[in-house]
């Protein structure tokens, strides 16, 4: 005995996904016309941009601390749509973000938009970031120019115990990145005399 499902009409057609109307109907869905609206939109947009850089930095570290040595430099970070040198700073602003965030220092939302301006926060020492945060420049709005010139403004980082350290912090991050780069071309320069 068959079962077969009766209909008193055809059934309605289903939109697939790709199809002409179904772009038609997101685009006047969420097309902004006015300028409150391209501007919520575009802030939208961009929080998932600065969620995506912190997924990618994430991801970036696993990577890091996953695979055995030198294959992250040969297998992954070569093979990635941006530098190694980007990549790096993606790893550093996203741990730092993180536990920043972790330790309810400065919460993720309040952190800038941007790695890189993500990353140049993180280059500073205590002290300075406690000022930069006290005079109101940590804010999501905030661009790397605005910060590079706020910092030059303050006369660099002086001699102290603590600003020399950060330097010290900051040259063996660059050392470890700059290893990372070498032990990528030797791999590369490897795999091309292997035969």
């Amino acid at each position: 005995m068959s079962r077969r499902l009766k209909l008193d009409a055809p059934p309605e057609p289903v939109l697939v996904e790709g199809d002409a109307r179904v772009l038609a109907l997101r685009t006047a869905q969420t097309e902004p016309r006015q300028p409150e609206e391209y501007v919520a939109e575009i802030s939208r947009l961009w929080s998932r941009a600065q969620g995506a850089f912190l997924d990618i930095g994430r991801l970036l570290i696993r990577a890091k601390e996953a695979l055995p040595h030198g294959e992250y430099t040969a297998a992954v970070e070569a093979q990635l749509p941006f530098s190694a040198r980007t990549a790096y700073q993606l790893r550093e602003a996203a741990r730092w973000a993180l536990e920043m965030d972790r330790r309810q220092v400065i919460p993720l939302t309040r952190l800038p938009g941007s790695y890189s301006t993500i990353y140049l926060l993180s280059t500073f020492d205590p002290p300075t970031l406690n000022e930069a945060a006290s005079q109101g420049l940590i804010r999501p709005e905030l661009r790397r120019a605005e910060l590079v010139a706020w910092r030059r403004g303050r006369g660099g980082e002086g001699d102290s115990r603590t600003a020399l350290e950060a330097k010290r912090r900051k040259l063996r991050r660059e050392k470890e990145r700059l290893e990372d780069e070498l032990r990528r071309i030797e791999a590369a320069l490897a795999a091309g005399t292997d035969e």
